[in-house]
């Protein structure tokens, strides 16, 4: 069970940040005037006698507050805890409070303060007051009182949680969800269970000699460095993945600088196709030109021989 004492001076936010931490834990605002007006107005027996007390303008004893809480914690058995807002105010109370979660078997979790200056309690107040008109926020010579008496107040009570190691301080000025989020933090770090850290080297310390060997073999071959290894081996695996893919990309234009010196021999094939073709021609005509030589030497010889046969003939 988780027993919260939420203290703090007036105006520092206790009841905002009570019901907001009763949401996020699941908890049971307890607040004194809050439970002497539930009583009061569903007329009970504590609540006609603490009537009665405040009618002549008397404080209400401890035996009948702690006696509304009681009643309280009996009709909510199954919470999960409860917080405490502004009680106890003494350590006379807080004994009695112990007392009473100590016969439960639940006692107190922590006490948690919150530390607003005077300053700025009494410009809450006066804002408050101003707003809501009640008439103790709203003269400044009362909420400077109010404020002295707290002080006085909580010096034995602090001390009190102190020597239990429940006392802890936070700083109550800022936003309420920043206030909010300091008191979770508070909660959190005293009431988790925090798992001792282990960097996965095996020692002496850390091997009962009544076990068997093989199990400390197995225990280091499975220590969560050889993990990270197997995992920076997948990382590079998949690293490379990408770089494969950018390698096929780039392969067309490969292929396509490769075309290049392909067309240049294919040009030269046909330089030398068309060069062979004029050395046919050439090679054609010179034969030509001899052939016409040659013809007409034939023709100039039979000229000959037609006229010296013409003339032997006469």
């Amino acid at each position: 069970m988780l027993n919260i004492v939420l203290f703090g001076p007036p105006g520092a936010g206790k009841g905002t940040q009570s019901k907001k931490l009763c949401e996020a834990y699941h908890l049971i605002h307890l607040s004194t005037g809050d439970l002497l007006r539930d009583e009061i107005s569903r007329v009970t027996e504590l609540g006609m006698q603490a009537k009665s007390i405040m009618d002549k303008g008397e404080l209400v004893s401890d035996e009948i507050v702690i006696a509304m809480i009681d009643a309280k914690l009996n009709a909510n058995p199954q919470a999960k805890g409860f917080i405490f807002d502004g009680f106890p105010r003494t350590q006379a109370q807080a004994q009695a409070l112990d007392e009473l979660l100590e016969k439960r078997n639940a006692p107190i979790s922590m006490m948690i303060a919150l530390e607003v200056n005077d300053v700025e309690l009494l410009h809450r107040l006066l804002l408050r007051g101003a707003e809501s008109g009640r008439p103790d926020d709203r003269d400044e010579n009362v909420i400077r009182r109010r404020i002295f008496n707290y002080n006085n107040q909580t010096a034995p009570l602090k001390k009190y949680y102190s020597q239990q190691n429940k006392f802890h301080s936070v700083y109550g000025m800022g936003t309420v969800e920043n206030i909010f989020e300091l008191l979770c933090a508070t909660i959190d770090n005293k009431t988790q269970i925090k798992k001792p850290y282990h960097d996965g080297t095996v020692t002496i310390a850390d091997v009962s000699m009544e076990d068997e060997p093989a199990k400390h073999l197995r225990a280091i071959k499975e220590t969560p460095k050889t993990n990270l290894a197997k995992k920076a081996i997948v990382k590079k695996k998949v690293a490379a993945k990408p770089a494969k893919k950018i390698a096929k990309k780039s392969a067309p234009k490969k292929a396509k600088a490769k075309t290049k010196p392909v067309k240049k021999a294919i040009a030269k094939k046909v330089v030398k196709k068309a060069a062979a073709k004029k050395v046919v021609k050439k090679a054609a005509l010179k034969k030509a030109k001899k052939i016409k030589k040659i013809t007409a030497k034939k023709k100039v010889v039979a000229k000959k021989t037609t006229k010296k046969s013409s003339k032997k003939r006469k």
